[in-house]
C-alpha cells in the first residue's frame, strides 16, 4: 500500500468511497471536493493498493475558532493560517483493519508539523472520537450550532502540533 497526494483523477473513487462510509445527508459533493483539492492541493492524499483507491483524507490549512462548514466549497485560504483542519477520513470497507487510516492521519500530522502549524483540529462523527484520542486529540468546546449538520455524536477534537 502506498500513500500519494489526491489527484482530480481519484474523485470518482472518493465518492464511492464517501458514499459506503457516510449517512447520505452529510455526502459532499464532487464540487467541494474539486474546490479542495484547487485551493489546498499539497494536503489531501489518498491510499492505493492493488485494486485502486482505499481510502482518503481531505485536510486544509486554517485559522480561527470558526470550524469549516460540511459541504461548503473554500473560497480561500486564510493568508495567516495557524491550524490544520483535517476534514474527511474515509476507508474502504476492503481496506478496513489494515492500518490505512492510521498512515493517512499520521502522514498529515506530519505534514502540518513540517509546515509550522500550531494546532490540528476535526470534527468526529459516528462514534469516532476513540480513534481520534488515540492519536492525541481532546474533545474543543464549541458553539453547538457548529455541529449541527454532523449528527447528535459529532464531536469537536483538536491537539497541539509539535515538531517530533
Amino acid at each position: 500500500m502506498q500513500l500519494r497526494l489526491l489527484q482530480e483523477s481519484d474523485l470518482d473513487a472518493v465518492m464511492a468511497i464517501q458514499a459506503q462510509c457516510y449517512p447520505e445527508a452529510w455526502l459532499e459533493s464532487r464540487a467541494v471536493f474539486a474546490r479542495k483539492l484547487t485551493v489546498s492541493p499539497e494536503s489531501n492524499w489518498v491510499a492505493e493498493d492493488r485494486e485502486g483507491v482505499v481510502g482518503y483524507l481531505f485536510t486544509h490549512p486554517w485559522r480561527g475558532a470558526r470550524l469549516p462548514e460540511l459541504d461548503t466549497a473554500l473560497q480561500a485560504l486564510p493568508h495567516d493560517a495557524d491550524q490544520h483542519f483535517l476534514h474527511d477520513l474515509a476507508v474502504h470497507p476492503r481496506g478496513r483493519g489494515r492500518g490505512v487510516a492510521a498512515r493517512l492521519v499520521l502522514h498529515a500530522l506530519a505534514w502540518g508539523v513540517a509546515r509550522g502549524l500550531r494546532e490540528a483540529r476535526l470534527i468526529a462523527v459516528l462514534g469516532a472520537d476513540r480513534f481520534w484520542h488515540g492519536f492525541g486529540f481532546t474533545p474543543l468546546a464549541v458553539a453547538h450550532d457548529q455541529l449541527a449538520g454532523y449528527g447528535e455524536q459529532a464531536r469537536a477534537m483538536g491537539r497541539v502540533l509539535a515538531p517530533t
